[in-house]
């Protein structure tokens, strides 16, 4: 249940970052806010692997 937080919560850093790209005067806040947004994507693609990677373990896999 605690991952589903973290992802949001991730989820929406990663929006805050797209509006401080999109907004930005300089290059330096640009290139955060666009770090900050892969982060919370590649971040929350990680958590979708652990889920399942939990599954796989307690063999509640469907079988292939």
């Amino acid at each position: 249940m605690m991952d589903w937080a973290i992802g949001l919560v991730l989820g929406f850093l990663g929006i805050v970052g797209l509006f401080l790209a999109s907004g930005a005067y300089d290059i330096g806040m640009h290139f955060f806010g666009l770090a900050l947004f892969v982060f919370a994507v590649l971040f929350n693609f990680w958590l979708v692997k652990k889920h399942y990677d939990a599954e796989e373990r307690a063999g509640s896999a469907p079988p292939r």
